[in-house]
């Protein structure tokens, strides 16, 4: 398998811009396009990371852009519906990145460096190079790598499922602080302080989370 790593900009993106305005990173899965009453639509399941204001300041100023039609919220998960005139389409060949001959392998990472990243594969160089040139000539496209190796993983959305958000905010506190690092930055005990919260209920909350990401990890191994 052919696999591509590259980056571009959309000067007519919608996300791209509240991104940088907003110090967010958004982590979207283009799924489907369809045509209908003349308009391009476009479904993407996304999620935010960034402080919660900002992203509820980026959430705010999304559904104001007239060619979004609906944005459905879970927490971080976010499902977008999104619509563009055909005439675009015609014009910056944005069909190309909803091809099924592709293959993405990891979610499109929408930075707050104004860029997009992609990781496509595909079993047939040419059109991964077609994909190239309409990134580069449209989109400011820049090639970052191209080779041929095999696949070793499809990555998703889901990376913690069913955490709660205290057990997400918990889990992100102690690998922030380097409970995770070797060797280890801080103890539970110290990173219970830090937080503001009981040990126990520190480590209670860390141990849930914990075993259930180690469950969905081992579950499809």
């Amino acid at each position: 398998m052919w696999v591509a790593k590259f980056k571009l900009k959309d000067d007519e993106d919608i996300y791209s811009p509240l991104c940088i305005k907003h110090n967010v990173i958004l982590y979207a899965y283009p799924i489907s396009k369809f045509e209908r009453n003349n308009k391009i639509h476009l479904f993407a399941p996304t999620t935010l990371s960034g402080k919660e204001e900002n992203k509820n300041a980026f959430i705010k100023d999304l559904k104001k852009d007239k060619r979004i039609k609906s944005v459905e919220r879970e927490k971080d998960f976010i499902f977008i519906h999104s619509i563009y005139p055909i005439s675009r389409e015609l014009r910056r060949e944005i069909g190309v990145y909803y091809d099924p001959i592709f293959i993405k392998v990891s979610p499109v990472i929408v930075s707050n460096d104004g860029w997009e990243y992609w990781e496509i594969a595909c079993p047939f160089r040419k059109e991964l190079n077609r994909l190239i040139q309409v990134s580069i000539k449209h989109y400011k496209g820049k090639l970052i790598s191209m080779k041929k190796e095999k696949l070793k993983r499809i990555s998703s959305l889901q990376f913690s499922p069913g955490l709660t958000e205290k057990q997400l905010e918990v889990m992100k506190f102690a690998y922030d602080n380097g409970y995770y690092s070797f060797p280890r930055k801080n103890s539970l005990i110290q990173l219970s302080k830090f937080f503001g919260k009981s040990y126990s209920g520190f480590q209670e909350n860390l141990k849930r989370a914990e075993n259930k990401i180690i469950d969905f990890f081992f579950k499809y191994r």
